[in-house]
């Protein structure tokens, strides 16, 4: 075994957190891996990292060699993968997407139609993508989390904007109802949520509606789209992503209720990758395809 492996394999544990992670990530057993970190060990003289129930933590001794190679190691990867060239007649690349499920289903589903790899899609928070991300078990990931990795690169995408929208049989309030008098009227309805806590919403009620949210919760449900389901069957209101319910709004199945595009201020989705697969075509295109337009914000309320 070269000590080029060495340093991967070493790299790989770093980046996964554990023995187990680094060797699903570079396709070997647990024990070579192992193996491999100690013949490393041995020649450092030192240990590169500390043992631990939930993994592995590195010394001071590992994070200095860490940042000695690599950076070496993803140059020699990107140069590896040139002189590989393109897949073979009758083959594609394939690119593992990570993301929020609403986020593909409103969105990305529709903008990557066509592409000319395959698509392999995992759900997920932003700090779980990002980690998949960093260790290799992902291509790109969308975020609102900025990812801090030193081994990742972002691009921006497109702003999210907000909707309060209600049934379609719902007598709305008049636009020019004091916002004191809409709080109140707001808070006599029932409400869909996407959690108890209702950051958006509760957000919205201090700052704009200067009063407390004491709205009836009808139903909690952690899916967007559920979310606006039942929001479309007359459970109540909620604020969610405007890109969600475009589509609803325009065939008439729930409609908006008071205007918030201006007062929510959504976060910004990210395109993650690792910094090795900046040049990647397929990276590339993904970040292209989904840049631009109003993109749905992070789980609603």
């Amino acid at each position: 075994m070269s000590q080029l492996e060495w340093y991967r394999n070493f790299v790989a544990v770093y980046r996964a957190g554990s023995v187990s992670g680094a060797a699903k990530m570079r396709h070997l057993t647990q024990p070579a891996v192992s193996q491999q970190l100690a013949a490393l060990e041995d020649v450092v003289g030192v240990p590169l990292f500390l043992r631990t129930p939930r993994g592995v933590q590195p010394t001071a001794r590992g994070q200095a060699l860490y940042h000695q190679v690599f950076d070496a190691l993803d140059q020699l990867e990107r140069v590896s993968r040139g002189l590989r060239g393109r897949p073979a007649p009758g083959s594609s690349p394939t690119v593992r997407l990570g993301a929020p499920p609403e986020y593909f289903h409103a969105f990305a589903l529709e903008r990557l139609g066509g592409a000319d790899f395959k698509l392999i899609v995992h759900f997920g928070e932003d700090r779980e993508l990002l980690s998949m991300l960093e260790v290799g078990a992902l291509d790109v990931a969308v975020t609102t989390l900025k990812p801090t990795a030193k081994t990742l690169q972002h691009r921006p995408l497109a702003h999210k904007h907000f909707a309060l929208i209600g049934p379609p049989n719902l007598s709305p309030p008049p636009i020019t109802l004091p916002l004191a008098d809409l709080a109140a009227w707001l808070n006599a309805q029932p409400w869909v949520s996407y959690s108890q806590e209702l950051p958006n919403t509760r957000r919205f009620w201090q700052q704009h509606l200067r009063a407390r949210f004491e709205a009836r919760l009808s139903v909690v449900v952690p899916d967007l789209r559920s979310v606006l389901r039942a929001v479309e069957l007359g459970y109540g209101l909620s604020i969610v992503p405007e890109l969600l319910c475009r589509e609803s709004l325009a065939q008439g199945r729930v409609q908006e209720v008071w205007p918030v595009r201006d007062l929510i201020h959504g976060e910004q989705w990210l395109l993650s990758f690792r910094v090795v697969d900046s040049d990647r075509t397929e990276v590339i295109q993904v970040g292209d395809a989904l840049t631009g337009w109003d993109a749905p914000g992070p789980p609603g309320d």
